[in-house]
């Protein structure tokens, strides 16, 4: 099984740090494994973790009125291998704005939010190339999610 640090290297997110950020990234981080159809966190929860995945892959999920008195539940997105998700807890936000749900057993890295938001405040150059990043993958994310809301 890879390192954390290893893992992080390999992200989109992570990818542009030196080794030695990204030894103090893995340090605010830990692995964990779930099984299939696990509820990782929920939309409108309190934030916590930003999560790397690196094996298996994570359902994000919204809660859509499909007509007044409606509500389903629809995947948005489907995050693969290398991919990040739960990135409000990195931006300051206090709840996060969809669920994140196993599709397969699923090994992630979760990085504590507040911790890492504290890090890239500490080291401006090392923030500016993590949240240029984390730019590009809510971009890619929320053309995903229009593609999938649209069809």
């Amino acid at each position: 099984m890879a390192s954390t640090k290893e893992i992080l290297a390999r992200s989109e997110l992570f990818k542009r740090l030196t080794n030695e950020e990204l030894e103090k990234v893995a340090g605010l981080g830990r692995q964990e494994i779930y099984p299939e159809e696990f509820t990782i966190f929920s939309e409108s929860a309190m934030t916590g973790d930003l999560y790397i995945v690196d094996a298996g892959k994570v359902a994000v999920e919204m809660k859509l009125s499909v007509y007044p008195g409606l509500v389903q539940q629809a995947t948005v997105e489907v995050v693969l291998e290398g991919d990040a998700f739960g990135w409000s807890a990195v931006l300051g936000s206090p709840i996060y704005s969809f669920s994140a749900k196993s599709v397969e057993p699923v090994r992630l890295v979760a990085i504590d939010g507040e911790r890492l938001h504290s890090l890239l405040d500490e080291n401006p150059d090392m923030g500016y190339r993590v949240m240029s990043a984390l730019v590009e993958v809510v971009s890619s994310s929320m053309r995903s999610v229009k593609r999938t809301l649209l069809a």
